[in-house]
């Protein structure tokens, strides 16, 4: 019997140090999930033209090519590219990206979604959400492009290096300016909070380098006007003034003849020449469609113009055409149109500028005029624009839209 006791209380006792023996040992972690890389071209493959909700345990690491520093993005914006492609980063909160830097952004819970054409990846908390890698990386070598491959919709959010360009006019950074390779042309934006807005541009041929957006079209961006070398001879000369209409004195849908010098005459029909925004630029547009007009033919007139001291007076312009199908427009100018209301009634010269073409669903890129010598009229002359269209049984109601009307003297 005792030898029994002693057994039950030596099993009891072996139990209760096997028992605080468990509890003292350490609790053995679960596995930590697995993040892995994906590419910024990955990435944005994911997105099929709808929001993504990432809901995977996946990361970017690249470069941080454009941020907020010099006021020219909004603050929550911040750009970054590895070797395969950029992407543009918003962010939730304090935006502490650093132009330079390498880092690393985890996916999960951030979204690919488009605004105004251009792919965003967020809203980054940068705090938990990010990783710096190298506080001075490595910097990111512009790629070389042209203005037709930014025009194309490559390169988008990357850093970029465009050579044999120019801007068109004379002035400061500050809002759009055209910068052309005397062929297509691609608008450099630059806000007026800019620490550079007020700076003058360069008046050379060069090379400029900047990071491609888009805002509706594409355009770029300027990081700093000391990575621009453009010095060289131009392509194009610049112009003195003699004339320029731009509309932005109207707004959306006032008729052109608000501008009180202009004229707008109805040959055929009643449909007028308006002014619409898009983006904050205005331009004059008219068009066929839904007029029910079996035909339509109106002529936008400019005010005299007096060429009589010019000795290269240059005409350009820019057009845009949406869903064409037919309509057309005439560029004409007249030196013994005397501003009554029959202008088909005097003589006029067409001038065959370069005008926009297509699509039949959608819209044309802007296209200039090429520059028009006007050296043979040394008198006053009245430009016309003549759409003729119709909306009855045969349709021809193309959408015309013509802005950025100067004459200037030609400093070559």
């Amino acid at each position: 019997m005792r030898k029994s006791i002693k057994k039950n209380i030596a099993i009891i006792a072996l139990l209760t140090v096997m028992t605080f023996s468990g509890c003292d040992r350490e609790p053995i972690p679960p596995p930590q999930p697995v993040v892995e890389q994906i590419s910024i071209a990955d990435l944005k493959a994911l997105y099929k033209g709808t929001t993504v909700l990432l809901d995977t345990s996946l990361y970017i690491q690249g470069i941080v090519t454009l941020t907020p520093e010099k006021n020219n993005i909004p603050d929550f914006i911040g750009y970054m590219q590895d070797e395969t492609g950029g992407i543009t980063l918003t962010v939730d909160g304090n935006n502490t990206l650093a132009e330079g830097s390498e880092i690393k952004i985890m996916c999960t819970g951030l979204e690919l979604s488009e605004y105004n054409g251009l792919l965003q990846f967020g809203n980054v908390d940068l705090a938990s959400q990010s990783e710096l890698i190298n506080l001075v990386a490595d910097p990111v070598t512009p790629a070389t492009a042209t203005l037709a491959e930014i025009i194309n919709g490559d390169f988008v959010a990357e850093l970029v290096s465009v050579s044999g360009v120019e801007f068109e006019q004379k002035g400061t950074f500050s809002g759009g300016n055209n910068l052309s390779n005397c062929s297509e042309m691609v608008e450099v934006y630059t806000r007026s909070e800019a620490t550079f807005s007020a700076d003058a541009m360069p008046e050379g041929n060069g090379t400029f380098v900047g990071v491609v957006s888009t805002y509706f079209d594409p355009q770029l961006i300027l990081r700093d006007p000391s990575e621009l070398d453009m010095e060289g001879e131009r392509c194009n000369p610049f112009f003195e003034g003699i004339f320029s209409e731009d509309f932005q004195s109207l707004s959306d849908y006032d008729p052109i003849s608000d501008l009180t010098t202009w004229s707008i005459r109805m040959e055929e029909g009643d449909r007028d020449w308006i002014a619409r925004v898009y983006s904050g630029n205005v331009y004059a547009q008219t068009t066929a469609f839904n007029s029910g007009l079996a035909s339509m033919k109106t002529w936008m007139i400019t005010p005299s113009i007096d060429l009589s001291a010019a000795t290269n007076p240059i005409l350009a312009f820019d057009t845009k055409t949406g869903y064409t199908d037919g309509a057309t427009l005439d560029v004409m100018i007249s030196t013994d149109y005397d501003g009554s209301a029959s202008p088909w009634n005097f003589n006029w010269t067409d001038l065959n500028p370069t005008l926009a073409n297509g699509p039949s669903n959608g819209y044309s890129d802007w296209v200039a005029s090429g520059n028009i010598d006007l050296s043979s009229y040394n008198t006053a002359v009245y430009i016309a624009f003549v759409y003729t269209g119709s909306d009855g049984a045969t349709k021809k109601t193309t959408t015309w839209q013509v802005d950025n009307i100067t004459i200037e003297e030609s400093s070559k």
